[in-house]
């Protein structure tokens, strides 16, 4: 394993000049060079427990992506995935080697203390951090406070588009949704789909979450300065006017059932229409086709509001994380240098993940080999360009939690939107107020 070098202390260095007889009169030697050394890592076979955090990782791009290319170049490297509650995990002695996770979900790995910085890795190891689409290191750097350390080596990229059932479309005879559509457009197309037929509810659209809906703002969770939540203000109004409008559509609110997502739009196939993130469902998309269960489904840019038009969601980076506490930091550098080549970026991007490397090649290669994307609209996942990821902040997932309570509480406690914006704020600061007494 390698290890850092250690610093030498000024007593140390009296000590040795004392031994050596070092005095005044002595000749001058020359200094010694310390000479760059080859990032050579023992063949001993090894298991690295990886794990698999929020990020969507279908079984065909684990064995395709991960599995299979790591099984060819290093034969030595086990990868054995562990599943599970993270914190009983490393309670139980399992603590993973390496984690895939994003930018969005790093903070939970923070307060866990599981993140190394990989630095000293990347250097020695040589990788070319250029090579990357800037803005997914710039997510990452992020992630430090200090914006020193590097915690994390982006694999693939994700963006947010609209994805939506054809059939559903068909049945009903409206047309399809295009590019560049406005939320106020997509609730027009909701209005003519959500209907009930021969028993089925059919549901036009889920909104999904509300922070999914501001992230075109570069919106932050928490003010860095106050350490309150920032929930209660005219852009988070504006966003549950949408919401409000959705559940008031007859049918969209159904006994307790108000948020209809992959579950809805893959296996039940009467959902029309689910913004989310590209990646995310494409994964359960592709991996229902192999099954023979998908819907006929398509996709179109990510909605938008008027002040917004041609923006994408903010730059969400699929990373790869070795841990403090890993024994084989070498061999997990060894994986994510391979994962990160031109060759696996290529490969990843002809199925169905957005590379992360800065090649047009790779790009263009989208979908290339995958004869379920080949139909269609891939296109919708480059169009929009990301906008800046705010800086985390360590409350981020608590505000967050209670950001999407809110639709609960519009839907089914039937609150106004102010009602729900000032009760959300209250208790998102009150629960930052708690854990900093913890602290």
């Amino acid at each position: 394993m390698f290890k850092p070098f250690k610093k030498i202390s000024l007593l140390s260095i009296v000590t040795i000049m004392a031994l050596t007889g070092c005095t005044s009169s002595s000749k001058p030697t020359a200094e010694p060079k310390l000479e760059e050394t080859e990032f050579k890592v023992s063949t001993e076979p090894v298991t690295l427990k990886f794990y698999v955090n929020v990020t969507r990782l279908s079984p065909l791009e684990y064995n395709t992506f991960f599995v299979e290319p790591i099984k060819k170049k290093y034969p030595h490297i086990t990868l054995e995935k562990v599943e599970g509650d993270l914190e009983k995990l490393i309670v139980a002695g399992q603590t993973p080697d390496l984690i895939f996770s994003d930018n969005d979900w790093h903070m939970p790995l923070v307060s866990l203390d599981l993140p190394a910085d990989l630095t000293d890795l990347v250097k020695k190891s040589k990788l070319d951090l250029g090579k990357f689409v800037p803005e997914t290191i710039q997510a990452i750097r992020n992630l430090d406070p200090k914006g020193k350390e590097l915690q994390g080596i982006p694999f693939s990229r994700n963006t947010g588009v609209l994805f939506y059932n054809k059939d559903i479309f068909d049945k009903f005879g409206v047309p399809y949704p295009k590019d560049g559509m406005l939320w106020s457009e997509v609730l027009d197309l909701s209005r003519k789909l959500t209907r009930m037929d021969e028993g089925v509810q059919y549901i036009g659209f889920d909104p999904r979450f509300p922070d999914h809906m501001i992230s075109q703002y570069s919106q932050p969770f928490v003010d860095p300065v106050t350490n309150k939540a920032l929930v209660d203000i005219p852009l988070y109004h504006k966003i549950l006017e949408v919401f409000r409008a959705n559940y008031d559509q007859p049918g969209v609110v159904n006994g307790t059932s108000y948020a209809y997502a992959d579950g809805t739009f893959i296996k039940e196939k009467r959902l029309a229409m689910q913004p989310d993130w590209a990646s995310k469902i494409m994964s359960d998309l592709l991996q229902a086709e192999a099954d023979g269960i998908a819907p006929n489904w398509d996709m179109v840019t990510n909605p938008t509001f008027e002040d917004k038009v041609g923006k994408g969601r903010h730059a969400l980076a699929d990373m790869l994380v070795i841990t403090k506490g890993s024994k084989y930091k070498e061999q997990a550098m060894q994986v994510i240098e391979l994962l990160t080549s031109t060759e696996n970026q290529m490969l990843i991007s002809k199925h169905s993940r957005i590379t992360v490397l800065n090649d047009p090649e790779i790009v263009k290669a989208f979908g290339s080999e995958n004869p379920s994307l080949k139909t269609k609209n891939t296109a919708a996942i480059f169009k929009y360009p990301s906008s800046p990821t705010p800086t985390p902040n360590k409350y981020d997932k608590e505000v967050q939690t209670l950001i999407r309570n809110m639709r609960k509480d519009m839907a089914l406690d039937k609150k106004d939107i102010n009602t729900v914006l000032r009760e959300t704020q209250e208790a998102a600061d009150k629960k930052i107020a708690d854990l900093m007494k913890q602290q």
